[in-house]
C-alpha cells in the first residue's frame, strides 16, 4: 500500500491533516475498531499500526518489485 492511499482512506474517514501526519509517522495510531476495520475492508494487518512506517515502506517496495 502506498502511503497517499492510506493517507486517502484516513481522510476519507474523517482524519485532519494533522492527525494524519501523526499516524503516518507514528506518533499515534487509529483506535482498535478502526484497525480493525482497516483490516478487514482495506487488508493493512492489525500489527503493522506498531510501526506503520515499516509496513508502507517494505509494502511499496514489494509492489513495485512484483
Amino acid at each position: 500500500m502506498k502511503r497517499q492511499n492510506l493517507e486517502n482512506i484516513l481522510m476519507s474517514d474523517g482524519y485532519k491533516i494533522n492527525s494524519i501526519n501523526s499516524i503516518l509517522c507514528g506518533r499515534r495510531k487509529p483506535n482498535a475498531e478502526k484497525r480493525y476495520e482497516y483490516e478487514k475492508k482495506y487488508n493493512i494487518p492489525f500489527t503493522a499500526w506498531r510501526d506503520i512506517k515499516s509496513y508502507l515502506q517494505e509494502n511499496d517496495t514489494k509492489q513495485k518489485v512484483s
